[in-house]
């Protein structure tokens, strides 16, 4: 009990001291020894020095035996540990909150290398018998056993689980996971120190002993860049975000990259302890992220909060999400009026325009901000250039006659300027009205028609009409099976027009773990209550079983309809689909022990994304429930439970369940909601 005490306390001192770290202010906790190694979760932290694994606090895990690596779970409550007892090297699991074994792996030889999957639900150990061998965290029971070409030192998972990559010297070999088919293998020039992925899954980065980070795309795996004059390059983090990737350099360097701008922006860190061993982030609430160093015994935490925002992907979010509600067929409006407002023409124009408005929206003006100077004047074309520090040149139009006018950049005023985004990530003008104030003239610099992500060539999310149209055209489908089922809840006064019901469709361009292009379908749930309604439409405070709310069982028998009839097509056995499950609940306390007859099920350490931080979340009988985290939960499996018994052909297919809990800083009725997505793999 001491030890667990001793264990939550250094872990909240952890959470307490970071988020309380000013901006540029390093934070270090001295560890009694340089690690060998360590891990971490965000800030959930441990490490090791010969036979003991220690939390940032010095407080003792445990002490298997002399240890060779450790992985901590992407939960945060476990870690897996390789070490070696005597002659022969193990394989273990430990609490991360109490120390104690959890299992102990039993193999028929000696493990190599460890590796936890992105959704914790695997955990994968190499051995010497040229076997990965893949197990289900939920049970340790082995899943299934991958035979590979070689023995493995090191071995790297994809966040998407679709590749595992091993490595030994200069040898590199990448497996679809699921098949156990080699998919790429690599003989580099020089020995292969660090493989990992990056939080998109589309690069795969290999660092080798020569000081290069050679980036592969993971569809073809082909070299896309290559970075030089990476020192010792013994190991590499993508930044969670993306854009940039931290490497360690040597045992007293690290350099962080931006690998859409990598000469301009190439930060380097000085580490004063040497012996520099691993890297990690973590993120306080409201904060810029963390980079986790050690420097000798002390662990760092180093705020890089001056790094540029991906703008590439911050207009592809919001555009995205435009487009998704252009895209759909208007109520009232025909399908003759439909196609022809949506086809491909207007689509790109339409995508075009939505780019613009959200380059513009985050450039600011950066035209304001800009040291402006005069370039060459092209005589046959009668164009000037315009150059600026801080974004690419222009060639504006201007008139022969008015040349000798243009005497001082800083007489040109610049309005109505809308930007893009260039390939290498910076912002570019594509349209200003000028005005030279020295004349009073009005020139305009009109190149809208440029498109910085060239729509037509966005391979990655490009979904064909066709395909968009008939899911349009299914959405509307869904909305009349919604209607019908409202009015007939509204009729027996089960619920009221304050309650609204939201379906959705949307096909995703995805690609699969052999490279190949796939399109999914997503068909989404929700609902709302208006608050003054909640409480007598919707879950009660400390309830969760499905019948104590009349709004989600109109919104289930909606699932169950569509199902039957026009969405049907999609249950083929064999087929994969992902479901999301969403539960929540507000900020009521619970003051005392709710009974919990597992209505639902017995859940020990199941997995949920609670904010979209993977966690865990137990509610048996013997627990009760004390949460609110607890309840949220227990409304997602009410969803399960509801589905499984009457979405009839779901159990035939392949089916995968992530779910997601939200538990509100406010309390009423309008906090405790449920909802499902589903996501049929390669639908078309």
């Amino acid at each position: 009990m001491k030890r667990l005490l001793l264990l939550l306390i250094s872990l909240l001192t952890v959470l307490i001291s970071s988020s309380s770290l000013s901006a540029k202010e390093d934070r270090s906790f001295v560890l009694t020894h340089t690690p060998a190694g360590w891990d971490n979760r965000s800030f959930a932290f441990c490490w090791y020095h010969e036979k003991d694994i220690m939390s940032v606090h010095n407080v003792p895990f445990c002490s298997p035996g002399i240890v060779r690596d450790l992985k901590m779970s992407p939960t945060a409550r476990i870690f897996a540990t390789l070490y070696q007892r005597g002659k022969r090297s193990e394989v273990a699991v430990y609490s991360f909150l109490d120390g104690h074994a959890i299992h102990q792996f039993r193999l028929h030889d000696e493990p190599t290398a460890i590796a936890f999957t992105a959704n914790a639900k695997q955990f994968c150990v190499a051995a010497k018998d040229r076997y990965i061998y893949i197990y289900n965290t939920s049970d340790w029971k082995q899943l299934r056993t991958l035979p590979v070409a070689f023995v493995p030192t090191k071995m790297e998972i994809s966040k998407n689980g679709y590749f595992i990559a091993i490595s030994d010297e200069n040898l590199l070999y990448v497996y679809n996971m699921e098949t156990g088919r080699v998919r790429k293998i690599l003989e580099m020039e020089d020995v292969v120190n660090h493989v990992t992925f990056s939080p998109d899954n589309n690069r795969m980065a290999v660092l080798t002993k020569k000081g290069e980070l050679h980036m592969y795309d993971t569809k073809s795996f082909t070299v896309q860049d290559t970075y030089t004059d990476l020192g010792t390059a013994s190991e590499a983090i993508f930044h969670p975000e993306g854009k940039y990737i931290a490497i360690i350099t040597s045992p007293e360097s690290i350099v962080v990259l931006n690998m859409k701008n990598p000469t301009e922006d190439r930060q380097g860190i000085g580490v004063t302890g040497r012996y520099l061993r691993h890297l990690g982030f973590a993120r306080p609430v409201r904060k810029d992220y963390y980079l986790l160093y050690n420097s000798g015994n002390k662990l760092m935490f180093h705020e890089l909060d001056d790094l540029v925002p991906d703008y590439q992907h911050l207009v592809s979010v919001e555009v995205e999400e435009k487009m998704d509600e252009w895209l759909k067929q208007m109520p009232g409006e025909t399908l003759e009026d439909y196609h022809l407002r949506v086809n491909e023409e207007t689509r790109a124009l339409q995508y075009t325009k939505y780019e613009n408005e959200a380059a513009t929206e985050l450039a600011g003006d950066v035209v304001g901000q800009a040291q402006v100077s005069f370039g060459n004047y092209d005589q046959e074309q009668n164009v000037l250039g315009i150059s600026f520090d801080n974004m690419p040149d222009i060639y504006l139009d201007v008139p022969q006659e008015d040349v000798a006018e243009f005497s001082k950049p800083e007489n040109l005023v610049f309005e109505n300027t809308k930007y893009g985004v260039t390939e290498d990530d910076k912002f570019e003008m594509l349209y200003s009205e000028i005005t030279n104030t020295e004349t009073g003239k009005k020139y305009i610099y009109d190149n809208l028609d440029k498109q910085a992500l060239d729509y037509m060539a966005m391979s990655d999310n490009f979904v064909p009409l066709d395909l968009i149209h008939q899911s349009s055209m299914e959405e509307v489908l869904l909305q009349e099976i919604r209607e019908e089922v409202v009015s007939a809840a509204e009729e027996a006064s089960l619920i009221s027009e304050h309650t609204h019901i939201d379906v959705k469709t949307k096909v995703e361009a995805s690609t699969n773990a052999e490279g190949e292009k796939i399109m999914n379908y997503a068909v989404a749930f929700n609902y709302d209550v208006e608050p003054e309604f909640s409480a007598a439409e919707d879950f009660g405070p400390g309830k969760y079983i499905l019948s104590q709310s009349e709004s989600a069982m109109a919104m289930l028998r909606i699932v169950e309809n569509a199902f039957k009839n026009e969405f049907k097509q999609y249950l083929q056995p064999g087929k994969k689909v992902r479901i999301e499950l969403t539960g929540s609940a507000d900020a009521a306390p619970i003051n005392s022990k709710i009974p919990y007859a597992e209505e639902y099920g017995s859940y020990t350490e199941a997995l949920v994304y609670n904010k979209d931080e993977l966690t865990t979340v137990t509610v048996t009988s013997a627990t009760g429930i004390t949460t609110n985290e607890q309840l949220a939960f227990l409304r997602a499996m009410s969803v399960k439970d509801y589905v499984e018994a009457h979405v009839e052909g779901l159990s035939t297919m392949q089916t995968d369940y992530d779910c997601y809990i939200r538990v509100s800083n406010e309390r009423g009725a309008e906090f405790r909601r449920i909802g499902i997505k589903f996501i049929f793999i390669d639908a078309f």
